[in-house]
């Protein structure tokens, strides 16, 4: 057994956002000099008052070369009380980078996250990966990319409503990097004098960011376009509306976050 490449792979996996649980599966496979093995755990992740969770296989094979073992991907599926509205999807890892395990879920909800990637020469760019809602042929969604010709600035977003967080440096600092993450992020809106909570997501497709009340309501959604285009007025949702506006949500790519936090047993919470 390849005690440095074990380690290795075990770092990668906690960089991921999978903790350290697996680890003992992890060098059991290997010293048993499988060609390919999988690792399942769960993740927990919070959703307002409730947990939503997800299911993680993990990819390992061994190197037709050598004795080196590789993680290729992880397939991730967002679980539901009706199976017909799982959501399921298959990340790749690049040189050990990829998209962690928070930001997997992220996707799958349906948020954007994101992501310094390299290209296929090697070169470095950065772009806002989202899933679209409709599965291609082999089973995953496509993974649309935003780039930073696309013209979407969070920054100046978020400027544009009454947040209270973003008059303290920090916590403004804070709130991007969140929203990078793809998470849904809580916010106090200062509006006559008074503070209401609200919760916000990033959303480079129509270049702002969505807004939802306490009780996670849609509030408004405006489309800001690039000059010569149409821009579209923000419209008002109500929790009785009998219309309500479902946006197209797309694609994924890599790089982790070490920040995530430690799986307990084979459950990860988040």
């Amino acid at each position: 057994m390849n005690d440095q490449n074990v380690e290795y792979l075990k770092e990668r996996v906690f960089f991921l956002g999978f903790g350290d649980k697996l680890n003992a599966e992890l060098e059991k496979n290997i010293k048993a000099q499988k060609d390919q093995f999988q690792l399942p755990i769960q993740g927990e992740f919070n959703k307002g008052d409730k947990k939503e969770v997800v299911d993680f296989m993990l990819d390992f094979s061994k190197s037709k070369q050598n004795d080196m073992y590789f993680l290729n991907n992880y397939k991730a599926t967002l679980k539901s009380d009706d199976p017909e509205k799982e959501r399921s999807q298959t990340f790749y890892i690049n040189k050990g980078n990829g998209v962690t395990a928070k930001e997997a879920y992220n996707l799958l909800e349906g948020r954007a996250v994101h992501k310094k990637l390299t290209n296929k020469d090697g070169d470095p760019y950065e772009a806002w990966l989202q899933l679209n809602p409709k599965k291609e042929e082999n089973g995953n969604h496509k993974v649309q990319q935003f780039h930073s010709a696309w013209g979407y600035d969070v920054n100046k977003s978020l400027e544009k409503h009454p947040i209270k967080e973003l008059t303290d440096p920090e916590q403004k600092e804070r709130l991007i990097k969140s929203l990078e993450k793809g998470n849904l992020q809580q916010v106090t809106y200062t509006r006559n004098n008074k503070e209401e909570k609200m919760f916000l997501e990033a959303n480079p497709k129509d270049r702002n960011v969505i807004v939802y009340d306490a009780q996670m309501v849609k509030q408004f959604q405006g489309i800001k376009e690039h000059k010569g285009e149409k821009a579209e007025v923000s419209k008002s949702q109500d929790e009785n509306s009998s219309e309500k506006k479902k946006s197209d949500k797309k694609d994924v790519s890599e790089e982790p976050d070490a920040l995530e936090k430690k799986a307990k047993g084979r459950k990860m919470s988040v």
